[in-house]
């Protein structure tokens, strides 16, 4: 189970080297450029947007707020990103990424076809995404090369988190934390779900959290769901919520329930759980009723069946009694012989 996604970024995203160092990208760009010689590629080009950046942000950081944006990534030598905007919006574009080379968009076909050298083996990341006609263009333009797509072995290599990575999860767990608490405090004081979403959000990013978003049950026990009216507003037991944060990029999610009593579905959920994570390693396969997705630079980083060793998860379990549906989750890290908890439903 995931949070909704949204295409409105908020928050920094500028490159802070205390942060993420250059020597994490240093060892990131290593990683890719030996898969593109393994495919035998000498030029990938990998793209990203609003609402799916995350492959262009693990390799140069680079958010595109504004459209699309293209990074071009040569098996030797510096990097180009080409990104939505004005020449005059290239200085903010700047700002985004440790690449150098920031250009604009413009007519990327005839951009990107100007970068191909003779002899060039084009590959591609996360151009699943791309706008078709934008694709059309672009395979026009480096005609007869083909574009080979190598999604698969470098969205693996994504999923694997290195120590740096892991704080920030980490990080963002602490929010989570903080979020789930005001959430269930503000249920508790007889506050309605809207009411308990937004002390929920606004807590996390008072705490420091980079963005926040809390979708909450609109009938007891019910499913939870976006809240867009003051309509939403409403006192409800039980109250169920899907809550994620964000920390420099990374995101930590999980779903909770907060009830006037235990409850048969609560206990359920509960016990899936804790059976679930015992028994969680890389390989592993979840019980029927938990669900599993990887989590980091998205909130949703691919399925988690079977679980990956070096990837973090969302893992939560539901059960159902009496037309009341209930949540138990936790956020964890896979290794080969077990799992490390970075956060656990505690509300």
């Amino acid at each position: 189970m995931q949070i909704l996604e949204t295409t409105l970024l908020t928050g920094p995203y500028d490159w802070d080297e205390r942060v993420l160092p250059q020597s994490e990208y240093d060892a990131r760009l290593e990683r890719v450029r030996a898969q593109m010689a393994q495919a035998g590629a000498t030029l990938l080009l990998v793209h990203g947007d609003p609402g799916h950046y995350n492959a262009l942000a693990y390799l140069t950081n680079f958010t595109p707020k504004n459209g699309t944006g293209l990074a071009l990534v040569p098996r030797e030598g510096p990097l180009r990103i080409l990104s939505s905007g004005t020449p005059k919006m290239m200085d903010a574009a700047k700002r985004l990424t440790w690449v150098e080379d920031v250009r604009p968009l413009g007519n990327a076909p005839k951009t990107v076809a100007e970068f191909v050298r003779d002899g060039d083996a084009l590959a591609t990341w996360a151009f699943g995404t791309l706008p078709q006609a934008l694709y059309a263009g672009i395979a026009k333009a480096v005609a007869p090369r083909a574009l080979l797509s190598l999604d698969e072995v470098l969205d693996a290599a994504r999923w694997r988190k290195s120590p740096c990575e892991l704080d920030l999860i980490r990080g963002a767990a602490r929010f989570l934390t903080i979020a789930s608490d005001a959430f269930a405090a503000s249920v508790r004081a007889g506050s309605g779900v809207r009411s308990a979403a937004l002390a929920a959000e606004r807590a996390a990013i008072a705490a420091g959290a980079q963005d926040a978003r809390v979708m909450a049950n609109l009938s007891p026990g019910g499913v939870p769901l976006p809240l867009d009216a003051a309509s939403d507003e409403r006192v409800l037991d039980p109250a169920n919520a899907g809550i994620a944060v964000q920390n420099h990029g990374y995101w930590a999610s999980g779903y909770l329930t907060i009830a006037s009593s235990p409850g048969a579905a609560r206990a359920k959920a509960r016990d899936a759980l804790a059976a679930a994570l015992a028994a969680a390693r890389g390989g592993a396969h979840l019980p029927e009723g938990v669900d599993a997705n990887a989590i980091g630079l998205s909130l949703d980083e691919g399925p988690g069946d079977p679980l990956e060793a070096g990837a973090v998860y969302a893992v939560t379990s539901s059960a159902t009694e009496g037309g009341e549906t209930a949540y138990a989750s936790a956020l964890v890290a896979v290794t080969e012989h077990g799992c490390d908890e970075l956060w656990r439903q505690t509300a």
